[in-house]
């Protein structure tokens, strides 16, 4: 008895192992089916991988192509600009460097004077040929020596950028009365040089395609009658918007001056300039223009007190280079209606005396219409 139960307990335990081998098999099978599909959707996806890399290859081989092409764009765009603007610099706005004849009255009181030692002789040469700018002392061996011209070596400015003489000579004017003064004032010939310096760099910034930081017309130095205030302003957007064409061109910023206007314009345009007619991105230095501040420290003081002279730079930076054109008069619509002759207005213009005929019905139709409705209410 003990044997049959055994065997039973044995079939049972076969019949189990058959049924878990059977749902083991049913497993093996579906999980073989499972990663055949996802080989075949693994190998989809490589081709996929392979297929967008070929495209990232294309796309890498053109950009690279495009940048080539781009930067050859932009050297052949540059070198245009390059020789118009040296066209431009040495058939209309010629800019080159005047030596002055006169010396230095401290130079002739050293050589006169005996006694004083060779090396105090070269210490106050030093110190005259030194600039303060960028809050430190630089050295400047141009500082009074020479002058810039632009357009002929009659028309100059001083190269340490001192242009009081213009605003003296306004001063001057103002409490002296008669005729002018002779024709070689400095006075002309600062206004002169600002208002074509002016044009050249407004002209630059079109031909470099750079918007200037400063709004400047052509015509701002052409007043004869200018304050010291609103000289000095106009010069200092001159000189600023100069600085801003020399950063954009990568001129070297050892030679550049904040209140040297010509000679920053000279530097600019030279043909030993490497980068002029470039396009791109560049730096603005905020120290030099900061030292724009030292270019008169005495309108600080007249601002507050000048009344009319104080005005902003969005009024003066817009308008003079415009014809102020008198704003229309509008006429006044009559109220009544304009008799018309018939036969002209059938004659010049069908269309609109159809128009004008319905128009009119249209509003007979709407006076009766109302008139009736008045009529009825009231009884």
């Amino acid at each position: 008895m003990s044997c049959k139960m055994r065997i039973e307990q044995l079939k049972q335990t076969i019949c189990k192992g058959n049924e878990e081998m059977k749902k083991n098999s049913e497993g093996l099978l579906k999980t073989k089916e499972k990663n055949q599909k996802l080989y075949t959707r693994a190998q989809r996806h490589q081709e996929k991988k392979e297929k967008i890399q070929r495209h990232n290859r294309k796309l890498g081989d053109l950009v690279e192509k495009k940048t080539i092409d781009l930067k050859s764009h932009y050297e052949r765009l540059a070198s245009l600009r390059r020789s118009h603007i040296l066209e431009l610099t040495s058939v209309i706005f010629p800019i080159e460097e005047v030596k002055s004849s006169v010396r230095d009255p401290a130079d002739v009181s050293c050589e006169s004077d005996s006694a004083m030692t060779s090396s105090t002789v070269s210490k106050l040469a030093e110190a005259r040929r030194t600039t303060y700018h960028s809050g430190r002392w630089v050295c400047d061996d141009h500082n009074g020596d020479t002058s810039i011209s632009i357009t002929g070596p009659w028309i100059s400015l001083p190269n340490n950028g001192d242009y009081s003489a213009y605003y003296n000579w306004v001063e001057e004017k103002k409490t002296t009365q008669g005729p002018d003064m002779e024709h070689n004032n400095p006075a002309y010939t600062i206004s002169a040089a600002l208002c074509y310096a002016t044009q050249l760099v407004n002209i630059l910034s079109h031909i470099l395609d750079v918007n200037l930081p400063k709004k400047l017309c052509n015509s701002e130095f052409c007043g004869e009658n200018l304050s010291r205030q609103k000289f000095t302003r106009a010069v200092k957007k001159l000189n600023a918007n100069i600085l801003y064409l020399c950063f954009s061109q990568h001129v070297n910023l050892d030679q550049l001056q904040p209140l040297h206007t010509l000679r920053n314009l000279m530097y600019l345009v030279s043909p030993n300039s490497e980068h002029l007619g470039r396009s791109g991105p560049f730096e603005v230095r905020a120290d030099l223009e900061e030292s724009m501040e030292f270019v008169d420290p005495g309108v600080a003081g007249e601002s507050d007190e000048s009344g009319d002279d104080h005005i902003s730079d969005e009024e003066t930076d817009l308008g003079t280079d415009w014809e102020n054109l008198p704003s229309p008069r509008f006429c006044d619509i009559p109220s009544q209606p304009v008799e018309v002759s018939q036969t002209q207005s059938t004659q010049a213009s069908p269309p609109i005396a159809s128009s004008s005929a319905g128009g009119m019905i249209s509003s007979a139709a709407a006076s009766v219409t109302s008139w009736f409705k008045a009529y009825t209410g009231h009884r």
